[in-house]
């Protein structure tokens, strides 16, 4: 072989190292991912975390399995939430606990939709004249950076629907979690009640402080939503996956049959949605990983809102 084609080989090995060897991807000063977030962003070849047009911030949620359900029978989290009216029955959806995989990863926004965000995609627009979703909240419910309320199910998917056809162009697709996906990504490795442990505070997220869950002691009850963002996030820089607001999530309600699964969707057909997360008004057993609360998709409350997750855009490097 002559020496010109010795050469042009090396070069094209070389070539082929280089684009086998990824850069370490550049974390943004907002995002508090895990080395695990991180690893996964860097064999994919995408951001660990992004922000959109409107301002909306994501984090790369890694594919993989976790058991989905609650680790504690029915009864044990009845007698943890130490209310006299707790009964089993009120947690019996969330068993039988069951192996899920999740095939594919996927970004979820750190915070909660906000008014601000919902007008700047529903009302890109608007007139001073026009009406705001925010005109019939009550004092304190308002703010550019509170989560928006009073939102359907049917709102949540327009939303999702909108926004994607503005960033057709950057290829993404926006959608609700499925709750399998909610789940976890709000346990984000954890088999605990919660996503910080046995138990919760209201140091660490907004919900009805006078009750309490397990060995936890009682708190403020603030009464209303707080801005995104007001506690820690979870170890996959996730806020407030716990308490302030419900969140929607795609899937209708159905009960658990106990097999293991791969990237579930819920059942087929009903007009019942899921919540996850509970809100500022919940007792704490209701703001646990594995709790489920079935509502119709056309109700709306001033403790329900949402949060969006986005497929891994195609302008990705």
């Amino acid at each position: 072989m002559s020496v010109r084609g010795i050469a042009a080989m090396a070069l094209v090995a070389t070539v082929s190292v280089t684009a086998s060897v990824r850069a370490e991807p550049e974390v943004p000063s907002w995002a508090k991912v895990s080395a695990e977030q991180v690893a996964a962003a860097k064999k994919l070849g995408v951001p660990v975390a992004m922000e959109n047009s409107v301002g909306m911030r994501f984090v790369l949620i890694p594919a993989g399995t976790f058991m989905m359900g609650s680790r504690d029978t029915a009864a044990e989290v009845a007698r943890r939430c130490a209310m006299p009216n707790a009964q089993a029955g009120w947690f019996h959806d969330e068993h039988p606990r069951h192996k899920v995989t999740l095939s594919s990863a996927f970004y979820m926004s750190i915070h909660e939709v906000t008014q601000g965000c919902y007008e700047a995609v529903t009302n890109p627009a608007r007139k001073d004249a026009d009406k705001k979703i925010t005109d019939e909240y009550p004092d304190g419910f308002k703010g550019t950076n509170h989560p928006v309320v009073k939102i359907s199910w049917s709102d949540a998917e327009k939303f999702c629907k909108t926004l994607g056809t503005q960033e057709a162009e950057k290829g993404r697709p926006y959608f609700l979690p499925s709750e399998a996906q909610w789940e976890y990504a709000c346990r984000a490795g954890t088999l605990a009640p919660f996503s910080f442990g046995e138990t919760i505070s209201t140091d660490r997220a907004n919900y009805h402080g006078g009750y309490t869950y397990g060995e936890g002691s009682k708190g403020q009850n603030r009464e209303k939503p707080l801005p995104v963002g007001s506690f820690p996030p979870n170890k996959w820089g996730l806020y407030d996956m716990h308490g302030n607001v419900g969140e929607w999530c795609a899937d209708r309600y159905g009960d658990y049959d106990g097999a293991a699964a791969s990237d579930p969707v819920g059942p087929e057909e009903g007009n019942q949605r899921v919540l996850r997360g509970g809100s500022w008004r919940s007792y704490p057993g209701a703001c646990r990983c594995g709790f489920r609360l079935r509502w119709e998709a056309g109700a709306s409350s001033l403790n329900v809102g949402f949060r969006v997750c986005c497929a891994i855009p195609t302008d990705s490097p």
